[in-house]
């Protein structure tokens, strides 16, 4: 009987020394804005004037703008400059020639087209595209695979004569 009680209290002390109060919880991770900073960086992703959708896509209005926003079928003309989280210059309209460049809206990038109609003419934004609203795992030219892109756009017309 002494070896039974002996072997209960055996089990019953390494049952007990095994217990350990829980480790605190790890606070909830804001995946949006831990993606925000991936791919844009900490002041960025911090900023209050930034506008940021439920797909990543994020606007900041730099100048509102006057008159008709476009829409997706929409010729626009426009002035930008697209650089990485980094500063580098992956595009830019005014280096060359100088002059602005025209698009039809559904036939940019996913996050250029989305935010277009938030820009009237004469406004200038910014736009922060996620990866998978721009070259997704692809690179081109000067972007890696993977990247963030950040433009500053000025619209200057919307269904500009030829």
């Amino acid at each position: 009987m002494n070896r039974a009680l002996f072997l209960l209290t055996a089990g019953l002390v390494m049952l007990l020394a095994g217990c350990e109060p829980a480790p605190p919880a790890a606070p909830e991770r804001d995946e949006a804005a831990f993606w925000r900073e991936q791919y844009f960086g900490a002041k960025v992703a911090q900023a209050t004037d930034i506008k940021w959708r439920s797909t990543g896509l994020g606007i900041r209005i730099l100048v509102p703008g006057e008159g008709k926003s476009p829409q997706l079928t929409d010729r626009v003309r426009v002035h930008y400059v697209g650089r990485l989280k980094d500063g580098t210059v992956f595009a830019d309209s005014h280096s060359g020639k100088g002059e602005p460049s025209d698009f039809v809206v559904n036939r940019l990038i996913p996050g250029w087209a989305a935010a277009m109609p938030s820009l009237k003419p004469g406004g200038r934004a910014e736009f922060f595209i996620p990866p998978h609203l721009g070259y997704g795992g692809l690179q081109s030219g000067k972007i890696p695979a993977g990247s963030g892109l950040i433009f500053e756009v000025e619209l200057l017309a919307v269904n500009p004569e030829k």
